[in-house]
């Protein structure tokens, strides 16, 4: 029988404890699991980064394996502790915008500014629990660290095979942000920078897919900069080249160096595709 997977996706770091807490608790309820770090270095309290950095990697395992999510700035406030159960994958962590990417590619997107959290509806084939069952927590319950105390030994139930159900109350709507949709008209494709990774990389929110769609050449235009055509990797001739990085969006780049720095460019930067006449 295969081991339980457990992930983990924080901005706590690891230069404090607080990660190796959580994974005590969850080897001393589900001692078989296997626990796989997604990362732990999501800028403190950016709720946005955390809900970016936990669906690029996500659906990359196994189908039933339980995501823990704790980018958590409302620790002891009133936002809801959650488990929300989508089509192969349960998310366990508090309910503030976290599942925003992973939803609104399900469908999800609640009618707001870009960023901004509201109430969504869960969509087809989603249920979601608010964490009100203690049996399941672990005592005695620090106000700060929800991360230790409910949300890890949650996910370690979960993986023991206790069902979602006994956690507590069933949600029909969850808190999520709107996610900026790239949008094609009049020949061009306006989006934005919706990430930055170490190298410098800024990688738009401009699908592979819209691109193939458009068909022909194409133009791509930042800060004042252009970029003719796609490169087939992250290395060229040019000072700055786009590419369609592995996460299946428009990424552009300087090759060995920060495109980030170089354009001095960042989150939520307008970007531009030309594209040429058929």
């Amino acid at each position: 029988m295969a081991r339980p997977i457990i992930t983990l996706t924080t901005d706590f770091g690891l230069a404090d404890g607080f990660v190796g807490a959580m994974k005590g608790v969850i080897l001393g309820i589900s001692p078989d699991a296997a626990i796989v770090d997604i990362t732990h270095e999501v800028p403190p309290q950016d709720v946005r980064a955390g809900a970016y950095a936990l669906d690029a990697a996500w659906d990359a395992f196994p189908p039933g394996t339980v995501h823990v999510a704790v980018v958590d700035p409302g620790v002891g406030t009133d936002r809801l502790p959650i488990a929300a159960c989508g089509p192969g994958a349960t998310f366990v962590g508090p309910d503030n915008g976290t599942l925003s990417y992973v939803l609104a590619r399900a469908g999800a997107r609640p009618e707001s500014a870009p960023f901004v959290p509201a109430s969504v509806a869960l969509p087809d084939g989603w249920t979601a629990y608010h964490l009100t069952e203690r049996a399941y927590w672990r005592e005695p319950l620090s106000s700060t660290f929800h991360g230790r105390d409910i949300f890890a030994p949650v996910a370690a139930h979960l993986s023991a095979g206790v069902a979602p159900s006994a956690l507590g109350p069933r949600l029909t709507h969850v808190t999520a942000f709107a996610v900026p949709v790239a949008v094609e008209a009049d020949g061009r494709i306006e989006g934005c920078v919706q990430h930055v990774d170490r190298y410098g990389n800024l990688v738009t929110n401009i699908p592979e897919a819209l691109l193939s769609a458009a068909g022909g050449g194409l133009t791509v235009g930042i800060g004042g900069r252009e970029i003719a055509g796609l490169s087939g990797s992250f290395q060229g001739e040019a000072a700055l080249v786009a590419v369609i990085g592995s996460g299946g969006w428009l990424e552009i780049a300087v090759p060995n160096g920060s495109a980030a720095r170089e354009l001095g460019a960042g989150i939520g930067d307008g970007v531009v595709v030309r594209l040429a006449p058929r």
